[in-house]
């Protein structure tokens, strides 16, 4: 499968983005969501004659030839988020629904997989509470599946309907099982059973102060930082002894709200890693983000003697990546069972 195969599903991805979002009259990400259902179903939606004919047959001889294109997982996945990051620019999307980089997915599943493997784990249920464009959570999957060691189900919530929208859209015609909820993630969840969480959180104030009340990482004063509140609620929905693999901003621990939420994780969840992404992956100091894993208390779960802390080495530079994993080897052990 070459590059050129690469190159002509996006460029049809795109041309057929663009036939439906003149049609729909939506945004960008809108469209390729739309695009994405309609190319995993196999057939045009159309809803009060639109699209019309013409372009409905225009867009179905276009489905046919991506079908035609036999690209493997992982190729299909790098068009699409291609595809994404394209949409997205176009729309000027704001900051905090950006795709995360895949590779910090590859980090996340790495991780993930260091511990599922020490727990011998053969079922697992992962969760990803604020989604987005679902890259994050689709290449830890993939990345997990690779392996051919565990049977995922996974599950994704957001509060934006178009994101959610977009990363079912993703996950189907990715070909993978994924349940999606649109939904305040601080508010309750309806999912249950869950031993892994990834998320990319988003930075900023949560509005709504009568939710956040409920929570020990809320703020004496004015509104709550939204990734506290999240990071709590998703270790208060995990199984006993689950996993939190959180993508948080570099600074959390230095910020005039990190007081209330060093209190709840000591008392609350064992924190087992602090690392620093590589600063090649961010456009300035100030946009650099850490990887935080957390434990939840319970299930022979304890705090490791040596939390796992460091910057983690350029994914180009396979000596020192090479390194970095076998560090991860080594810290992984602390989770058996």
């Amino acid at each position: 499968m070459s590059e050129k195969d690469m190159q002509s599903y996006f460029d049809k991805l795109n041309e057929a983005n663009s036939l439906l979002k003149k049609s729909l009259k939506v945004s960008n990400i809108d469209s390729l969501a739309e695009t994405l259902t309609n190319i995993s179903d196999g057939k045009v939606y159309v809803e009060n004659d639109v699209p019309n004919k013409e372009t409905v047959a225009k867009l179905e001889s276009i489905y046919k030839e991506l079908k035609n294109l036999n690209l493997t997982p992982l190729q299909l996945k790098q068009s699409i988020t291609v595809s994404i990051i394209k949409a997205q620019k176009d729309d000027k999307s704001e900051v905090n629904k950006l795709m995360t980089p895949d590779a910090i997915g590859l980090i996340a599943s790495l991780i993930a997989y260091e511990i599922l493997n020490v727990q011998d784990k053969k079922n697992v249920n992962i969760v990803d509470p604020t989604v987005g464009t679902g890259n994050l959570l689709i290449e830890v999957i993939e990345q997990l599946s690779m392996t051919e060691k565990f049977k995922i189900n996974a599950a994704a919530l957001d509060n934006d309907d178009t994101l959610v929208a977009l990363s079912k859209s993703f996950s189907e015609v990715m070909n993978l099982n994924l349940d999606a909820y649109h939904q305040d993630s601080i508010a309750d969840w309806d999912i249950t059973d869950i031993d892994l969480a990834v998320a990319d959180l988003p930075v900023g104030y949560y509005p709504i102060d009568d939710n956040a009340k409920n929570f020990k990482t809320k703020s004496d004063e004015g509104h709550s930082y939204a990734h506290h509140l999240l990071i709590e609620q998703t270790m208060n929905n995990l199984n006993d002894g689950g996993i939190g693999i959180f993508i948080v901003p570099s600074q959390i621990f230095q910020t005039d709200q990190a007081k209330k939420l060093s209190e709840w994780m000591v008392s609350s969840v064992y924190l087992q890693a602090v690392l620093d992404l590589p600063a090649t992956l961010f456009a300035s100091k100030e946009a650099q983000k850490a990887i935080v894993v957390l434990q939840k208390h319970g299930d022979n779960a304890k705090q490791i003697g040596n939390v796992l802390m460091g910057t983690i080495p350029d994914t180009n530079n396979p000596k020192l990546f090479e390194g970095f994993k076998d560090q991860l080897q080594d810290w992984a052990k602390n989770f058996k069972g």
